[in-house]
């Protein structure tokens, strides 16, 4: 019994973890997608607020950037281990945003703000399969805020900085099936099947910021180089139980005494960036971008969690994750013909997640990602640009510390749409 609680605990505490960045889109504009998002050193316009601030001075007067993605993730998971029976997550829908505006002076200086999902997906299983107690339904929001600024040194160096504002909350929820729960010799409380697990909060207000630096070395090459710092959430959720049996008649306590409701707080450290990326013009129609992003996920060993209201089935924990930095290589082209232009891209996007760590919340592996994309110039103002990518991975877990061992297997649709206005 006390083992199945801990599981119970630490699952609700590893919904939490999804903010670390598990859940990170990384569909930020729809041009870029279809490059394999490799746009450090090109930035041709006000997306430049998220890749990279110093390439708002590539604009021309005002730019505007604005667009949606679907993604549509399914995820097979085969065991636990030795059952070979197979799981299927729900069919959804996730649709994160990416709005920019951006003006740029004549006197070298730009400005604008960009509004993101960053971080923004969930998973879903269904309500009575065999991981139900790790988790059911899981889905996160957050909004990044940022105003930035850049600024033309000369014709060849131009920088550029943004202060974030962060707005998140997260919806967790799981089920379990209690065995009966002994109170005294002869006395138990019985068995409650079914139990629901709920966990919902928001993140206090947050800040952060990201620096970059666009240096033109030629005509045809640019390099570009940019820095997101780390950013501190404070989680606030209320915790509830569903289906819990009324206190039985004459016992001292009852389900509720031993599991209740009430605020759950913990901090999250959301990691670092680092990106560097350069742009060629290999003709006047073809430029080939490449860019190296360094994620700092080793500052993420353990999450804490402080109940309000505790028992000795339901103590604060800690859960330890022992995060890894990550390494990124994004490629992508663009081959450009009068108002048409054609992308295509290369992504291997490293995991983070120690694979003894995993559960059915938030599987991982290291992933080989494609792209391809289209973009029309449908007048000489506005823009329209189109991307699809496809993501896949097969990771089987045999040392789960949870425990719960078993075959993930990931394939992600996503499909991106931008519009872009210039004036």
């Amino acid at each position: 019994m006390k083992k199945l609680l801990q599981v119970l605990v630490i699952s609700i505490i590893f919904s939490s973890s999804i903010l670390a960045g598990g859940f990170q889109t990384g569909t930020q504009n729809a041009r870029a997608m279809g490059m394999g998002s490799a746009f450090v050193g090109m930035v041709p316009d006000a997306s430049a607020i998220y890749f990279n601030p110093a390439g708002l001075s590539n604009i021309r007067g005002f730019n505007l950037v604005a667009g949606t993605t679907l993604i549509m993730p399914t995820v097979d998971f085969t065991g636990p281990k030795p059952l070979t029976l197979t799981t299927s997550t729900v069919d959804r829908t996730f649709t994160p945003i990416n709005f920019y505006a951006a003006y740029a002076m004549d006197n070298g200086l730009s400005f604008g703000i960009g509004v993101v999902n960053p971080y923004g997906l969930g998973s879903e299983w269904p309500s009575t399969w065999i991981g139900k107690r790790l988790g059911v339904k899981t889905e996160l929001r957050t909004f990044y805020i940022t105003p930035a600024v850049s600024y033309k040194i000369n014709d060849q160096f131009s920088i550029g900085a943004g202060f974030t504002y962060i707005i998140s909350d997260v919806l967790f929820a799981q089920a379990a099936d209690l065995p009966a729960i002994p109170l005294a010799p002869g006395v138990n409380l019985p068995a409650a099947p079914n139990v629901g697990i709920n966990l919902e909060g928001d993140g206090d207000a947050a800040y952060t910021f990201n620096v970059g630096l666009l240096f033109k070395a030629t005509e045809d090459i640019s390099v570009g180089v940019s820095y997101r710092h780390s950013a501190e959430i404070t989680f606030n959720g209320d915790l509830t139980f569903q289906n819990l049996p009324a206190k039985p008649i004459g016992f001292p306590i009852g389900h509720s005494d031993l599991f209740p409701a009430g605020k759950g707080v913990a901090k999250l450290t959301m990691p670092y960036d680092l990106r560097a990326g350069i742009s060629f013009n290999a003709t006047q129609d073809l430029t080939i971008n490449a860019d190296l992003m360094y994620v700092g996920w080793e500052s993420y060993k353990e999450l804490a969690v402080d109940f309000e209201k505790n028992t000795a089935a339901w103590p604060d924990l800690k859960s330890v994750k022992n995060w890894e930095n990550s390494l990124g290589i994004k490629l992508g082209g663009e081959y450009r013909m009068n108002d048409l232009a054609l992308r295509a891209g290369y992504v291997f996007d490293g995991s983070p997640i120690p694979t003894k760590y995993m559960d059915p919340t938030l599987p991982g592996s290291d992933r080989h990602e494609f792209t391809v994309g289209v973009g029309y110039q449908l007048t000489p103002s506005i823009r329209f640009d189109a991307a699809y990518q496809y993501i896949s991975f097969t990771e089987d877990v045999t040392d789960s510390a949870i425990p719960f061992n078993g075959k993930y297997e990931n394939s992600t649709n996503l499909f991106g749409f931008n519009l872009a206005f210039n004036f």
